[in-house]
């Protein structure tokens, strides 16, 4: 081979690695996107792994609830963005999504185990358990771990109990039956199945299984199979603004109301009662109708609107706190609060938090002031406060790309009600990615029959509801 040709060849060699190495820059470019606290919030959204069970994250009659989800919720807030949740079937796609950067944070009891704490950043958001077995009330149920040898444990294949299920046998000598069951099943399914006496016995975290016994009732957890582990809230390493203020956020909020209220919701059953209306006067539709009749007029509504409202997110208790941690009467997000003068103190406070709503209400319907029909534009204002506008103005942008009208609240609901699904959520148009809204679009029609019922009629016109809205 002649020189020239070599030569020829070397500059070939020399552009296609050029060009591979470019394209890999490109490629690790586009692909690593929003890592940390700052990108994450001029992104407006938190990317949320978490696990669906019993604790994490669940939907029950169509509302999302779930104390990790509701406290994830909080630290949105506390930043001042949205999320966007990535439900996870387990640990090991929990922690693959997190490290390929398809998720911002694991919302979830995950556990801290050497391996693990090698390639992630723990926060400080964290608890302990330990597996107990899982298996029917009754005379012959098992009392030590040495009864089960001979008996049949029902786990999933390569998942944690299965490997300690593995290693208990193997301490015990050997003699328990180990029987796998699909992958599809969750840990609460199978929880569920011993209930029924479908499958014999299998294992869980105690404090899910605390969970499914207080419920169920039927099934026993009292034998513990394992020692107790530390599990917690994840970022990548490099995501080291993010692990300061989930930390920051965790230490303020760790004593707070709105965290015991969580964990007696979640962990002890402890539901938030809002079923409890106040010392209501007789003759009065609420303990503060005369600052609904203060404030109301500041907005151009009927007060016994503001007052529906005000039942509908409270039941007229001043010291509520939701299981997403909005407070007080007017069940305001402490950050929105913030912007309107409440403080940890006035937020639970009937006038401020009363004077503070209305506020935000005032900026809620500058953000709609192009929808000229009043009660129309009442509904998006009530979408708004229940659920934030960015998911209502998503839905506002679907409506117009399908060439449907967005300043109608029926069409526009629509389209919120179709943001749970991906062809939808993850359109160029929609913003802040998933969201179910189910629950808002209710809340509308029980604010609407709430105020029919204190007006004593069926349906109230647009003019007995509203003034003039500025």
């Amino acid at each position: 081979m002649n020189l020239c040709r070599i030569k020829q060849i070397y500059i070939f060699l020399s552009l296609v690695l050029c060009l591979a190495l470019t394209a890999c820059r490109n490629s690790t470019k586009e692909t690593d996107e929003s890592y940390d606290l700052h990108d994450i919030k001029e992104r407006g959204e938190l990317r949320v792994i978490i696990s669906q069970n019993a604790i994490s994250y669940f939907v029950n009659d169509e509302d999302e609830m779930g104390y990790e989800y509701d406290l994830v919720r909080n630290y949105a807030d506390y930043i001042g963005v949205d999320i966007k949740l990535i439900v996870a079937s387990s640990a090991k796609e929990m922690k693959q999504l997190l490290l390929e950067n398809k998720g911002d944070i694991i919302a979830s009891q995950f556990p801290c185990s050497k391996g693990n704490k090698q390639t992630l950043a723990f926060t400080n958001c964290r608890s302990n358990s330990f597996p107990v077995l899982v298996q029917p009330s009754s005379k012959n149920q098992v009392k030590y771990v040495t009864d089960l040898i001979g008996k049949k444990v029902c786990v999933k294949k390569n998942d944690k109990y299965w490997i300690r299920l593995k290693n208990l046998n193997e301490e015990i000598g050997g003699g328990i039956i180990i029987q796998l069951m699909n992958d599809s099943l969750s840990d609460d399914a199978l929880i569920v199945k011993v209930s029924k006496q479908e499958i014999p016995m299998t294992i869980a975290d105690n404090d899910i299984a605390e969970v499914f016994k207080n419920n169920l009732h039927n099934i026993n957890i009292s034998v513990q199979v394992g020692l107790s582990q530390e599990r917690g809230w994840a970022v990548r390493k490099n995501s080291e603004q993010l692990l300061s203020s989930v930390n920051e956020w965790f230490m303020k909020i760790q004593n707070s109301r709105f965290y015991n209220k969580l964990h007696q919701k979640y962990y002890e059953g402890k539901f938030l009662d809002k079923t409890i209306i106040q010392n209501i006067p007789k003759g009065n539709i609420s303990p503060y109708d005369s600052w609904f009749q203060k404030y109301a007029p500041q907005i151009g509504w009927d007060w016994r609107l503001l007052a529906a409202l005000a039942f509908n997110e409270s039941h007229f208790d001043p010291n509520a706190v939701s299981s997403a941690g909005a407070l007080g009467l007017m069940q305001m997000m402490p950050g929105t609060g913030a912007k309107y003068g409440l403080d940890t103190i006035t937020i639970f406070q009937p006038e401020p938090a009363i004077a503070a709503s209305v506020q935000y209400i005032k900026s809620l319907n500058l953000i709609y002031r192009n929808i000229d029909n009043q009660e129309e534009r009442i509904k998006f204002i009530l979408a708004s406060y229940n659920a934030g506008p960015a998911h209502i103005i998503d839905a506002q942008a679907l409506a117009v790309k399908y060439g449907e009208k967005s300043n109608q609240w029926n069409i526009v609901e629509k389209y919120l009600l179709l943001k749970s699904q991906p062809e939808y959520y993850n359109d160029d148009v929609c913003k802040f990615g998933y969201f179910r809204g189910n629950h808002t679009v209710r809340y509308i029609e029980d604010v609407f029959n709430t105020y029919n019922r204190y007006m004593g009629v069926k349906k109230v016109s647009v003019e007995a509801m509203t003034g003039s809205i500025p």
